[in-house]
């Protein structure tokens, strides 16, 4: 199981990733002052063989659960932690999961835990929960907790960040170093996380307009990629450099100023940039609208492959539609495509869009049932005040 999101990982444990635990369990454990403290005890107890024969057994276990209810943390290829989530019974306390109980009806708590010291304070904890949380909701998970203590203020500020609300206090239950603290519990509003995760996904990404016709060298990346370019596959289209069997287009280097020119065009209603990861300096797609057949302007979205499912399609239309209504006053944005695109289809009804009427192309030798979908600058008007209220 692997989840991407924005520039972290979360995956299943590996092999390598046993030495990891091993060795914040016995030496490297200032994480333990923060997570469970009063149970520091056990680790004493604990037998790093042991330990390795257990996740091994996990690790080769051909018959895991679809659902994960924990994996490893992973930034830029370096193992930093893990996050988990446990059952609640009704008095919002760890019980055990029953054979046959439906494992989406029940209350899960979720936790974090950045063994690595040298990547705290860095905001990877609010990405790692978000993009867990993301992934337990998607499957349909809706009823979140997280648990902590009124001593690890770190903890109770992300959970604040994302959109807990603390429903459950247990004064002075909770003793470390002598001084009494609270056990709070936390639960998620689902429409506060969800404008956290907004900000958070359109502050990860900025627009790049293309500079020199040096820069339409990722444009020719995309568009000679068959895993990006799988969504333009087998339309009845004919010209230069199009494959119809995997969507790709031609783009040789002596195409590039002209393509460039016509890109970056100042002509009012025209707009084209690449998205940039502001983390990594990298690009990991293209938008841009240009003029359509009526009082609208077409849109158009692509995200790189390695790019596509951590949350960045939301934040790219965001992005567009800031710059349609706002930069150039655009009266509406429109979109067309297939139904069968659900996940497309979620992200523009996120940001706005409405279904305004329906029209079918040539695909495969084929009838092919497309969707027009439109946001207008009143719409958007709107809604961005809203969310600014």
């Amino acid at each position: 199981m692997r989840v991407p999101y924005l520039n972290i990982l979360l995956r299943d444990m590996e092999e390598k990733d046993i030495a990891d635990d091993i060795r914040w369990n016995t030496t490297d454990t200032a994480w333990t002052l923060w997570d469970a403290p009063w149970e520091n005890g056990e680790l004493d107890a604990f037998d790093p063989e042991e330990y390795r024969a257990g996740e091994l057994e996990w690790i080769n276990n051909p018959n895991k659960p679809e659902h994960r209810l924990n994996l490893e943390l992973d930034v830029e290829g370096v193992h930093i932690g893990s996050v988990c989530s446990y059952c609640l019974n009704d008095e919002l306390e760890w019980k055990a999961l029953e054979p046959g109980e439906d494992r989406a009806k029940q209350r899960w708590a979720v936790g974090i835990d950045i063994c690595d010291s040298a990547y705290w304070s860095g905001g990877w904890g609010t990405k790692a929960l978000t993009a867990y949380l993301r992934y337990h909701l998607s499957a349909g998970y809706t009823d979140l907790y997280a648990q902590t203590w009124s001593g690890n203020t770190r903890m109770v500020r992300l959970a604040k960040k994302l959109g807990f609300r603390e429903c459950k206090r247990i004064p002075g239950i909770r003793q470390v170093e002598g001084k009494h603290y609270d056990a709070l519990t936390f639960q998620l509003d689902r429409e506060a996380f969800a404008r956290h995760r907004e900000k958070l996904e359109n502050e990860s990404l900025e627009l790049y307009v293309p500079q020199s016709p040096a820069d339409m060298s990722f444009r020719r990346e995309m568009m000679e990629d068959p895993d990006t370019m799988a969504y333009n596959t087998g339309w009845e289209v004919s010209f230069p450099g199009y494959h119809r069997d995997t969507g790709c287009i031609d783009f040789p280097e002596n195409e590039w100023g002209a393509d460039f020119a016509r890109l970056t065009q100042k002509t009012p209603g025209f707009f084209y940039a690449y998205l940039r990861e502001r983390s990594s300096g990298a690009f990991i797609g293209e938008v841009s609208f240009h003029p359509g057949k009526g009082p609208w302007s077409e849109l158009g979205v692509v995200l790189h492959a390695p790019y596509k499912g951590r949350g960045y399609g939301r934040a790219a239309l965001e992005l567009l539609a800031r710059r349609a209504f706002v930069d150039q006053g655009l009266p509406a944005l429109r979109n067309t495509f297939e139904p069968e695109r659900t996940a497309a289809l979620a992200v523009h009804r996120a940001v706005g869009f409405r279904e305004v009427g329906r029209d079918a192309m040539a695909r495969f030798g084929r009838s092919q049932a497309l969707l027009a979908l439109e946001l207008t600058r009143e719409d958007y008007l709107a809604r961005t005040v809203r969310k600014d209220l």
